[in-house]
C-alpha cells in the first residue's frame, strides 16, 4: 500500500499514539516505521513523540572535549555546550535526548545481557530521574521486567569533521517510533511503515525492510513524490553473490 505522504504514513503505523493515556508497553512490539536514514529516523520520532500525552523530559548529555595531541591553536579555542550537543553521530545516543514516560526506547549499549540489557533491546519509559531512567523490557525473554538504566560515559571511535575527541555522558538509548532498517533484521512486526522518500541504497536493503511485516495488508510506504509509477530499485551487489 502507497502512502501519499509521511503523516499518512505515522497515521497508519500509530492511529492511537495521540489518545488519552500512553499505549500499554506491548503496542510498540507491533508497530514500527523504518527508514534508510538515521536523519530521517530522527525527525519521525521526534514527531510521533510530539503526539504523545504528556510532558517531555529534555536530558542534555554532559561532554568533555579530548583534545588530540600536536592539534594546532584553533583547537583550544572554547567550544560551547550548544555546539556539542547538536553533534550527531549514529553510534551514540543524542546530545539532546526528548522522551516522555510511556514513549518506547532502543538501548544502544550491552549493559547487562543476563538481564536483558542488550545492545538492540526495546523498552518503553515508566519512571524518569536525572540519574536513571526506569524502563519495562518488551519482548525477548525478559518481556515485562523493570530495569533502570544509568547514564555513562561514551566515546566515539572518529569524529572525522573534528580535531578532537568528544566523551559524551548520557543515557544509552534513542527513540524507537522509527529505527533504520539495518537495526530492524531478525524482527517481526504486524504493523510496518516505510519511510522511501530517500531510497534504500545499500545492498538488501529494501528487502530486509518489506519482510519485517507479517501480512501485506498491513505495510505503507511512503515514495519520493516524483515517483508516479510506484516501483522502487533493490540494490543488489553482485559480488557478494558470487562470494
Amino acid at each position: 500500500m502507497r502512502s501519499n505522504d509521511i503523516e499518512s504514513l505515522m497515521n497508519f503505523v500509530y492511529p492511537d499514539l495521540n489518545s488519552s493515556s500512553p499505549p500499554p508497553p506491548e503496542y510498540f512490539l507491533n508497530h514500527m516505521i523504518l527508514a534508510p536514514r538515521n536523519i530521517d529516523v530522527n525527525s519521525v520520532n521526534e514527531a510521533l513523540l510530539d503526539r504523545m500525552i504528556g510532558d517531555a523530559k529534555i536530558y542534555y548529555s554532559a561532554d568533555q572535549v579530548l583534545r588530540e595531541s600536536g592539534a594546532d591553536d584553533q583547537s583550544h579555542l572554547p567550544i560551547m555546550p550548544e555546539f556539542l550537543h547538536a553533534v550527531k553521530y549514529s553510534s551514540l545516543p543524542p546530545g539532546e535526548l526528548r522522551i516522555k514516560i510511556g514513549c518506547p526506547l532502543i538501548l544502544m549499549r550491552n549493559l547487562s545481557p543476563s538481564n536483558g540489557l542488550c545492545n538492540g533491546s526495546c523498552m518503553v519509559v515508566v519512571r524518569m530521574s536525572e540519574q536513571v531512567l526506569q524502563v519495562q523490557l518488551i519482548g525477548g525473554d525478559h518481556d515485562g521486567q523493570l530495569a533502570l538504566i544509568p547514564r555513562i560515559c561514551l566515546i566515539p571511535t572518529s569524529t572525522p569533521n573534528f580535531t578532537f575527541k568528544i566523551r559524551w555522558r548520557q543515557f544509552p538509548v534513542r527513540l524507537a517510533f522509527a529505527i533504520t532498517i539495518n537495526r530492524a533484521q531478525g524482527q517481526s512486526v504486524k504493523h510496518v511503515g516505510l519511510d522511501l522518500r530517500i531510497p534504500v541504497f545499500t545492498h538488501g536493503q529494501l528487502y530486509v525492510a518489506l519482510s519485517r511485516v507479517t501480512a501485506k495488508q498491513n505495510i505503507k510506504v511512503v515514495l519520493p513524490h516524483d515517483n508516479q509509477d510506484s516501483k522502487m530499485n533493490n540494490i543488489v551487489y553482485e559480488e557478494a553473490l558470487l562470494q
